[in-house]
């Protein structure tokens, strides 16, 4: 067989086997591919051709050829090297094709006629060091053993042909060459078989010890775990959620979530729902239903699951017990609203104080600012009081005044009025959106009410019981009024139906510029 022919059929076997290399590594996504080993194929494809090109000369094609298919030949030791589970260090990579190229030329410039033999010199050495990679280590392959020694036998039959001038080129070098294709390629591809299967052994070895620790972190963990389908239905719980509940794992699986929502946190669920769905993950505090209908509170950080389209297919919570927690706040809550009603209530009568009469006048005030409507304020005081608790005592003046506050709550009969005690004997009712005849109308029911009371006052030189004056205001709103000038304005009618005999009305209504009497 001419030796054209044979450095044809090398670089066509070559590069067939690059191209099923390639294949091979895209067809199935192989994150296990050797390194060098696609290189090694089309670096010696490339130079058989080039030789090919150039047989029975000695030109630039040639020294060419010799430094790819040298270059293919060291790339393939360093693959055999990696398959044999060792690792190639970088900087013998990157100067493997420098050195080999200086090589070739220093051989065209200073060795030109004993350039064949010292090519297959090199040669020899990129077939030995695979051999001694495969054969110097503990392992019992018996796949290495064969590839190690078909490099020793090539590697030896190289070496003879550069110390003998090159006489058995012809003869033994070209089967030698197919030799080690054939049986290297075949040899390399079972053990980069095996390497890929050995290392998706470990990996699945790794998954299953991963997948324990994970499980047993889980069932083990300080804080409730629950996963969900689309559907929101429970498909895992762990341990602690199910102690936290009161329910065995097995009770809680593939029950649907919103059997555990309280009624009053319906709306918080469904809205949580709809973020899951969206993809959006949340951190946020809720109550769940417990054995027996116990509530119990949880802060809850849930994340979406989504599959490779990016569709919801699930979710995962983490939960954390407050209930100790919770139970503080809403009972501190409690407690700071009983405070605050205390503050803005008169600690004799029960009513309101002044002080929340004030808030109240400030905020009506304002708000009929916005609307364009009318606000009244009836002041009353109590006819000739220090007289009354002179005769009879304090602790039947204080009764006296509980009587009139109850009296007082029960005659402004809407959810917006207000009675309360101004101060010492004197009341105050504010009526938003009341003109000045349903303000009179209301003072007058009072008035009756406190006739009807019937409580003595002996010490009263206009009536045997006890009785009221009574001053009426009614207003818009007018940047030239101030609410304490709707309070003045209130005092002075007061002090006016004093002034003309005492249990009377006396009531006007302001605009701002002027007073209108009735």
């Amino acid at each position: 067989m001419e030796l054209a022919t044979i450095m044809l059929m090398l670089a066509v076997g070559s590069f067939i086997f690059a191209l099923l290399l390639l294949v091979l590594k895209f067809r199935n996504g192989n994150p296990q591919e050797v390194p060098y080993w696609i290189a090694a194929k089309l670096f010696q494809a490339a130079g058989s051709f080039m030789l090919y090109s150039s047989v029975g000369t000695f030109s630039a094609l040639t020294v060419l050829g010799n430094i790819a298919l040298l270059v293919g030949c060291a790339y393939e030791a360093w693959a055999v090297r990696i398959l044999s589970g060792k690792t190639v260090w970088p900087w013998v990579s990157r100067l493997t094709i420098p050195v080999i190229a200086a090589v070739c030329l220093g051989i065209q410039r200073f060795a030109q006629p004993h350039g064949r033999e010292i090519v297959f010199f090199v040669q020899s050495i990129f077939f030995f060091l695979p051999s001694a990679f495969l054969l110097y280590q503990d392992r019992d392959s018996v796949l290495e053993q064969i590839l190690g020694w078909s490099y020793a036998v090539v590697g030896t039959v190289f070496l003879a042909a550069s110390l003998d001038g090159g006489r058995v080129l012809l003869n033994v070098v070209p089967f030698a060459s197919f030799f080690i294709f054939l049986t290297g390629g075949y040899i390399m591809l079972m053990l980069a078989k095996e390497r890929s299967d050995l290392r998706a052994t470990e990996m699945q070895a790794i998954l299953e010890r991963t997948k324990s620790q994970f499980q047993l972190i889980v069932e083990t963990a300080i804080e409730g775990i629950l996963a969900f389908d689309k559907d929101y239905v429970i498909t895992f719980a762990n341990e602690k959620i199910a102690s936290f509940l009161g329910y065995t794992v097995d009770e809680l699986v593939g029950r649907p979530f919103d059997q555990f929502v309280p009624e009053a946190h319906v709306e918080l669920f469904n809205e949580q729902k709809s973020l899951r769905k969206s993809g959006q993950d949340s951190v946020y505090e809720s109550c769940i239903l417990g054995k027996g209908g116990v509530e119990r509170w949880f802060l809850i950080s849930a994340k979406a699951m989504l599959d490779e389209s990016g569709n919801f297919k699930g979710s995962f919570a983490m939960l954390t017990d407050i209930n100790d927690r919770k139970e503080m706040e809403l009972a501190l809550q409690a407690y700071n609203r009983q405070l605050i009603d205390l503050s803005n209530r008169d600690g004799l009568t029960g009513i309101a104080n002044r002080r929340r009469f004030d808030e109240a006048l400030e905020k009506e005030y304002a708000r009929i600012r916005r609307s364009g409507s009318q606000l009244s304020v009836i002041l009353l005081d109590i006819d000739h009081f220090k007289a009354y608790n002179d005769y009879y005592g304090h602790v039947t003046g204080d009764e006296c005044l509980r009587k009139f506050g109850a009296m007082l709550e029960e005659s402004v009969s809407r959810s917006v009025d207000l009675a309360a005690r101004y101060g010492g004997e004197e009341f105050a009712c504010l009526l938003p959106d009341t003109n000045l005849q349903g303000a009179v109308t209301v003072a007058e029911r009072i008035q009756q009410r406190i006739a009807d009371l019937k409580v003595e006052h002996k010490a009263s030189p206009i009536s045997q019981y006890v009785t009221a004056s009574f001053g009426v205001i009614t207003v818009r709103y007018s940047p030239e009024i101030s609410t304490t000038d709707i309070i003045d304005m209130a005092d002075k009618l007061l002090y006016k139906a004093k002034e003309a005999g005492r249990n009377r009305i006396e009531h006007a209504e302001w605009n701002g510029h002027q007073v209108n009497p009735s």
